[in-house]
């Protein structure tokens, strides 16, 4: 995947949401450290909407 910010991005949509998805685990585990109940909430719909769009590999359960 190309770095973000870049002019030329050549990555699927499938990449782009697998990316997003890991993005969304990542800031749900830390705004969970920090008791922000509705952001995680939020973040977690993100996850599985961004898996379910990487192809169908969705770790619900992660």
């Amino acid at each position: 995947m190309a770095e973000p910010g870049t002019s030329e991005v050549h990555a699927r949509p499938e990449e782009v949401a697998a990316y997003v998805a890991t993005l969304a685990r990542e800031l749900k585990v830390m705004v969970e450290r920090h008791d922000l109940a509705a952001l995680a909430y939020l973040l977690d719909l993100v996850r599985l909407e961004a898996e379910e769009r990487s192809n169908g590999k969705s770790n619900r359960f992660a």
